[in-house]
């Protein structure tokens, strides 16, 4: 009896340590995928929080483009893991890594006229390198983690939102200080005193203007749209400059194919040296810049305008 019953607990027993294995083995793809899912999401957020630090003024809040490539594009939302996401990864990440050179032998912006004869930028400027292998300051694993942030597989480009929240990636602050002169310290440009004077203070009153809360002019002004210390030297004229002002969003914005580039040089994507006209980068996301017109006199943005214009 003795004999019997050990056999039976032992019977119990095997059986009971058999359903654990099945079912531990049966729950371990999930597992597996569940795990593999949150890393990935962690890699998301880190990499929006590198982009709020690194890349906003160049390429937008939104990825919407401005100076830099818009990167809030159906085309490059893919599984990295798929056949066409990992040539996506492959090429995002070269990109970060390595740059896109500019040329040296023209502007930064150059206007150009499309296949159907309509006016439109093209843009020379240069992207650094991102990895250290290149000079960059990025290791490895936060130049992966912005390629799968730009990636991130939803139709509806949710991660752009993630952007700028105080919590979850927010933007380095605004230096707005006042020197010892008891004003924010900005360079002469290469303009008349009097319109120097007149967009100083215009600027200095960033209430109204809110150019400083966003850009850089100088050594002061925010990180979110690109800096303007030299925006002269861009290649734009003062007829574009005061209409993107006027328009940057909205329901009067400039179209997408007006407001920025829509071709670029050196693009990793081109291999031929003559730039293909009939290839274009068009932002599709919203904008994040407001606009001016109403906000600001004509007369106002105008000078503003051509101090800008003045900086080179």
């Amino acid at each position: 009896m003795r004999n019997e019953r050990k056999y039976k607990v032992i019977t119990l027993l095997s059986f009971a340590l058999a359903i654990l294995l099945l079912g531990t083995g049966i729950r371990e793809p999930w597992r597996m995928a569940t795990a593999e899912y949150r890393q990935h999401e962690e890699y998301v957020l880190k990499g929006a929080q590198l982009y709020a630090e690194n890349c906003v003024q160049c390429h937008g809040p939104y990825g919407e483009g401005v100076i830099g490539m818009p990167l809030n594009r159906a085309e490059f939302r893919a599984d990295p893991d798929s056949p066409a996401g990992k040539d996506i990864y492959r090429y995002i990440y070269d990109t970060i890594a390595m740059g896109r050179d500019g040329n040296a032998n023209h502007f930064q912006w150059v206007k150009v006229q499309t296949p159907e004869g309509k006016d439109a930028w093209m843009s020379y400027t240069e992207m650094p390198a991102w990895l250290k292998a290149y000079g960059g300051p990025m290791d490895e694993e936060a130049v992966k983690a912005l390629t799968l942030f730009i990636m991130k597989d939803d139709p509806t480009g949710s991660q752009w939102y993630m952007v700028g929240n105080s919590q979850k990636a927010p933007i380095p602050a605004a230096d707005l200080t006042a020197d010892e002169s008891g004003e924010i310290p900005l360079p002469d440009a290469d303009v008349s005193p009097e319109v120097n004077a007149t967009a100083k203070a215009l600027l200095r009153d960033y209430t109204k203007s809110q150019c400083l809360t966003c850009h850089t002019i100088g050594s002061k002004g925010g990180k979110i749209g690109p800096d303007l210390t030299r925006v002269g030297a861009w290649g734009i004229d003062q007829a574009f400059l005061e209409d993107w002002i006027k328009r940057a969003s909205g329901p009067n914005a400039m179209p997408h194919d007006e407001r920025m580039p829509i071709y670029w040089s050196q693009n990793r994507a081109i291999a031929s040296t003559e730039i293909d006209l009939s290839k274009k980068v068009v932002s599709e996301g919203p904008y994040y810049m407001p606009a001016f017109e109403g906000r600001l006199t004509d007369e106002e943005i105008a000078t503003i305008a051509e101090y800008l214009l003045g900086l080179k």
